[in-house]
């Protein structure tokens, strides 16, 4: 539906107690924010390969005096080939709300702020939830079979009232238990997700939300999303809907290099504490798998808590006096949380940053060098009047109704995804 005069009334008729529209709901994007501090352009046709080095070459052994010099090696290497994905965004706007706003200018561009604001959140929010996903852009996950107009999931939910989903069966990322579902409204508290519609039927656990159409076998192959965290930084090939990171297979021997680790519980699925022990463990994997030095580790709110409590129960012996360090161990000092989640929390001297939407039970810990985003032309999503000549931020539609769309090419891409390591299993309570 488009803005019009009746939806947008109330911004625009009344003077209130603030100068702008308020956003009653969590417009975070904060994993968006810290890969996007490095950005790198991919010219050509949108494309970019990254050589790789998996073997060295030449020969270097001990030999007697005089004797034969050994058998040179041949040095091997791979190409890791990205094309980025790319996403639009679209609004309209009828002609009456342009004209009744138009007397007045701030009105005007109070209206028109309002809508460009409006989709700028729903962007960074969706482009938040691609990077924080495996590659199928899940905006909710079922926890359980859930049968109902009111479906419980296993994270914050990252879809939003008016959106319309898709609900995709887990076993073939094909089935659409749910075909075109709008969302009535989501409770992040108590983690569900309310549909119009029919209840659902055939859920289980793992049935996920995606935008309608952009994640399925048959039709959307490979998915219209970015790869995310868990698809970058894991030991398996992302799945078939998917596809092959970069272009090469984990699975084919030889290929380690391009798995990162991946701690699970014992068995895998059976979440443990978070403990000093399994954090220091995946600092050490990362050495020990060649990606160098854990720099900012990422999670939930709900495992940030776990972490307070492991520091809080730490002490020290000052004077014979016991007490508790001031501030508490690992805590750089209080302060609000920054834009790219960064809190006052560090583990061995690293950074912890939170996303409230991040994917339950997963810590990931990287080295942020090797991880960043590609973009096309413009770096962030903008109107497509300011990314092409000559194009009127205003499109003609063949109602009475001006269109405005937006446009950006973005992948999620690494140089070295073993310099990154997903803690799986953790437990949130």
């Amino acid at each position: 539906m488009p803005g019009t005069t009746t939806n947008l009334a109330e911004t625009l008729k009344y003077a209130y107690g603030v100068k702008k529209v308020q956003y009653m709901f969590n417009t975070e994007s904060p994993t968006y924010k810290a890969l996007s501090k490095v950005k790198k352009p991919l010219g050509g046709r949108g494309q970019f390969i990254i050589p790789t080095v998996v073997r060295n070459g030449g020969a270097f052994t001990g030999i007697t005096e005089g004797g034969a010099l050994p058998s040179t090696l041949a040095p091997d290497a791979a190409e890791a080939t990205f094309s980025l994905q790319e996403y639009v965004g679209i609004y309209d706007i009828t002609w009456k709300l342009i004209q009744d706003s138009a007397g007045d200018k701030f009105a005007f561009q109070q209206a028109v702020q309002m809508m460009n604001d409006g989709l700028e959140n729903r962007i960074l929010r969706n482009l938040n939830s691609d990077l924080l996903d495996n590659g199928k852009g899940r905006l909710a996950v079922l926890s359980a079979a859930d049968n109902d107009t009111v479906l419980t999931v296993n994270a914050l939910p990252r879809c939003e009232t008016g959106m319309v989903c898709d609900v995709m069966d887990l076993t073939d990322d094909d089935t659409k238990i749910g075909d075109s579902r709008t969302i009535n409204g989501t409770d992040p508290i108590g983690r569900t997700v309310t549909i119009i519609g029919a209840a659902l039927s055939g859920t289980a656990a793992g049935d996920y939300f995606v935008i309608q159409d952009t994640t399925d076998v048959t039709s959307q192959s490979p998915a219209y999303h970015s790869n995310g965290w868990l698809s970058v930084v894991s030991n398996a090939n992302p799945a078939a809907v998917v596809g092959n990171y970069g272009g090469l297979s984990r699975a084919t021997a030889g290929n380690e290099y391009w798995q990162a680790v991946l701690l699970q519980g014992s068995p895998a699925g059976t979440n443990r504490a978070l403990t000093e022990d399994v954090l220091l463990q995946a600092q050490d994997a990362v050495r020990e798998k060649g990606g160098g030095k854990i720099n900012a580790w990422f999670s939930n709110l709900a495992i940030l808590r776990r972490y307070h409590e492991i520091m809080a129960s730490e002490r020290y012996l000052a004077l014979s006096k016991p007490g508790v360090i001031s501030g508490g161990i690992g805590r750089k000092g209080a302060g609000e949380d920054a834009e790219d989640g960064l809190t006052p929390y560090e583990f061995s001297g690293v950074p912890w940053h939170v996303d409230p939407f991040f994917n339950a039970n997963v810590v990931i810990g990287a080295n942020m060098d090797h991880f960043f985003l590609g973009v096309g032309d413009n770096e962030v999503p903008r109107p497509i009047s300011e990314v092409f000549d000559n194009i009127p931020f205003f499109r003609q539609t063949s109602s009475a109704t001006f269109e405005v769309a937006w446009y950006f090419q973005m992948e999620f891409m690494s140089d070295n995804p073993s310099a990154g390591v997903q803690i799986q299993d953790v437990a949130e309570s």
